[in-house]
């Protein structure tokens, strides 16, 4: 035991009797000819699992105590660096294997062609056997998740971008040479950071479909908190460029995709064709404008950021005629509004009302913002209306510019002229700050 191959690394922090079972089971499913070790790092346990740690008596198992609560990268960290084999497997302790999920990771690991840095497994509830993990992938809104679909082609090795750090594999050269998990975080997004630091080191990023394991994730996985929000924000911070990266290769795969996705539809639906007929172009202003939407949350949830106070100054209405007989604004023409030093916004909306129409005949605004975006309403005579979309695509260090115009429909629903005079803008919504006309 001098010099073990594999060094299982699992850090503790209470559950015994998730330890218990998961230790039982790891120990069990391990081929007997394997020369490893595992360390259990115990991270100021309050339920006993101390006591339970005294009382092991296997050459294979070491034990290290932190002196108090150091969460989880300081563990993980603390094990790999009294490991001492070449092999390193960081495993949670709510984990249940069964024989024959490490070899198809080992393969994979050792297959010279696939300059493999971590390799990945799937995973499934232990509570109702579904399918938890099989890679993390960024979605279209720039958030990391957990792929639940089962590779189409069930490879040996499938290239993914990140696999969760309840079950990974690596080499622990890698990981020093990596400098470990960063401990900047708290219990959370070390295992993407890791992934995108050895990626970066030129290695790739694998999950073996043929391995598979069980896995307790309500037990580590709670619901999303502050620290959650502020340890993505981190992430998020130092990986910019590469996030936005691959989350403008997600959208360029989603605008050539021919089948139909759930996935983006209804901000797809929103995009104009002129936008549309340089999809990589496009694509990379999708990807900005998501990040600045994250960032933007961010800064009001964990900063308090207020609502900003100079929007209004910034804003200019152009188009518009006061009508002193209604006491409103009424569009005259293809009317405007101009937002200046705006790059991101919750939502814009347009609100007004309508005037009385010719028999039969109907009204449709239609918004169209920087030539990005395009949103028709139908609109009713005689009545109040509030129209316009969420998260719109604004333009960083550019004036955003919003159109309305207002086409009168037949009894057939087709255009037959210009509506303009029977619409009455009371005012406009930007990012939940009222802008008033005039």
């Amino acid at each position: 035991m001098n010099h073990p191959t594999l060094s299982f690394i699992t850090p503790l922090f209470n559950q015994l009797s998730e330890t218990q079972a998961m230790l039982a089971s790891l120990r069990a499913s391990l081929p007997q000819e394997l020369d490893y070790e595992l360390i259990l790092v115990d991270d100021g346990s309050t339920d006993g699992t101390r006591a339970w740690l005294a009382t092991l008596d296997d050459a294979r198992i070491r034990v290290y105590l932190n002196p108090h609560n150091l969460g989880f990268a300081r563990s993980c960290n603390a094990g790999v660096a009294l490991a001492r084999g070449t092999l390193i497997g960081l495993l949670n302790n709510d984990l249940l294997f069964a024989p024959g999920w490490l070899a198809p990771m080992l393969a994979v690991l050792h297959e010279p062609g696939l300059r493999a840095g971590l390799v990945g497994n799937v995973q499934f509830r232990v509570a109702d056997g579904t399918l938890d993990h099989a890679g993390v992938r960024l979605n279209l809104n720039g958030q990391f998740e957990h792929i639940r679909q089962f590779p189409a082609y069930a490879r040996e090795a499938v290239e993914v971008l990140a696999v969760t750090g309840a079950c990974m594999l690596l080499h622990k050269a890698d990981f020093n040479a990596a400098g470990g998990f960063e401990e900047c975080y708290v219990n959370g997004a070390e295992d993407i950071d890791l992934c995108l630091k050895l990626r970066e080191a030129g290695k790739k990023i694998y999950l073996a479909p043929g391995s598979r394991i069980q896995h307790h994730v309500s037990l580590s996985r709670q619901a999303v908190s502050d620290r959650d929000e502020r340890n993505s924000r981190a992430l998020f911070a130092r990986w910019r460029a590469e996030i936005k990266r691959e989350l403008a290769r997600e959208w360029v795969m989603r605008l050539s995709m021919t089948e139909p996705s759930d996935e983006g539809q209804a901000l797809l639906n929103t995009l104009t064709p002129a936008f549309l007929a340089t999809p990589h172009t496009a694509a990379r202003t999708l990807a900005e404008a998501m990040l600045q939407q994250q960032e933007q949350r961010w800064a009001c949830l964990l900063d308090g950021a207020a609502p900003d106070a100079n929007l209004a100054a910034r804003c200019n209405f152009s188009g518009l005629r006061f009508d002193a007989a209604l006491d409103s604004f009424v569009l005259t023409e293809t009317a405007r509004l101009t937002v200046n030093a705006l790059p991101c916004a919750r939502n814009l909306y347009v609100c007004g009302r309508t005037l009385p129409c010719p028999a039969g005949h109907g009204l449709r605004l239609h918004i169209d913002i920087n030539g990005l975006q395009q949103v028709q309403a139908p609109l009713r005579a005689n009545t109040n209306f509030n129209a316009g979309l969420t998260h719109p695509l604004l333009l960083n260090g550019a004036p955003n510019v919003i159109t309305l115009r207002v086409d009168l429909l037949d009894a057939a629903g087709q255009p037959c002229g210009s509506g303009h005079e029977q619409v009455v803008v009371g005012h406009c919504v930007v990012d939940e700050q009222v802008i008033q006309p005039g």
